[in-house]
C-alpha cells in the first residue's frame, strides 16, 4: 500500500448512476411524477417510488448537482433509504465507484466487508485500487502490489469520486522504510 485516500462525494451528480443504486436497493427512479409528502402530493422531475405512504426526490439544484428531499420527520422515509438518505448514499458511492472503475479501463468486483462495501478496480498488470465505501458518500482509497510513484495511476479515479480531503502517501510510496528515513528532518516528513 504505497498511498490512503480519503474522498467525500457531497452530492449526486450522475442519475444513471444514481438509477442503479435505486435499483440496486429495490426500488425505482420515476422520471416527472408525483412525490407523496405528508402535506401531499407534489410533481418533481424525479422521485423515488418508496413503499407505504411517502417518497423521496430528487432535486436539482443551481450548481447541477442533485440533492434528496423528503419528509424526514418520523422514520418511513429513513427505514429506506437512511437518515438523510445515507443508505442511498452509500450504494450511489458503490454504483459511481464501480461505473467511473470501468470507464477508465479496469475491471471491477465487490465485496461486503463489516458495514462498508469494497469495490476493487483491478488493472491488467495485476494491481488494484481498493475503494472502501463507508456511508453518506465516503470513500477510503488504497492500492495493493504497488509501489512508488505508479500507485498515482489511480489518482485520476480517486478524483472523480468526489473531493479530496485527505491523500498521504505511506513508506511503500517513497521506495521503502529506509528511503523515508532519509527524507525526515527534525521528526518531520518533507513529503506530502
Amino acid at each position: 500500500m504505497s498511498h490512503l485516500t480519503l474522498v467525500l462525494t457531497s452530492a449526486i451528480v450522475n442519475l444513471e448512476v444514481l438509477s442503479k443504486a435505486v435499483s440496486r436497493m429495490g426500488f425505482e427512479l420515476l422520471e416527472n411524477d408525483f412525490c407523496r409528502y405528508y402535506f401531499g402530493k407534489k410533481r418533481k422531475d424525479y422521485v423515488i417510488r418508496l413503499p407505504g405512504k411517502f417518497d423521496a426526490a430528487i432535486v436539482e439544484m443551481e450548481d447541477g448537482t442533485y440533492r434528496i428531499e423528503a419528509d424526514w420527520d418520523g422514520d418511513h422515509v429513513a427505514k429506506y433509504i437512511g437518515r438523510d438518505g445515507e443508505i442511498l448514499l452509500k450504494y450511489y458511492a458503490v454504483e459511481l465507484a464501480k461505473s467511473e472503475a470501468i470507464k477508465r479501463g479496469y475491471s471491477v468486483s465487490e465485496r461486503q466487508e463489516g458495514a462498508a462495501i469494497v469495490v476493487t478496480a483491478r488493472d491488467t498488470d495485476g494491481s488494484a485500487l481498493h475503494i472502501e465505501c463507508l456511508g453518506s458518500g465516503t470513500f477510503r482509497c488504497q492500492p495493493e502490489h504497488i509501489a512508488g510513484e505508479a500507485c498515482m495511476k489511480y489518482f485520476e479515479l480517486e478524483k472523480a469520486l468526489g473531493d479530496i480531503q485527505e491523500h498521504h502517501k505511506t513508506s511503500a510510496f517513497w521506495g521503502g522504510q529506509s528511503s523515508l528515513e532519509k527524507l525526515r528532518v527534525q521528526g518531520r516528513y518533507l513529503c506530502g
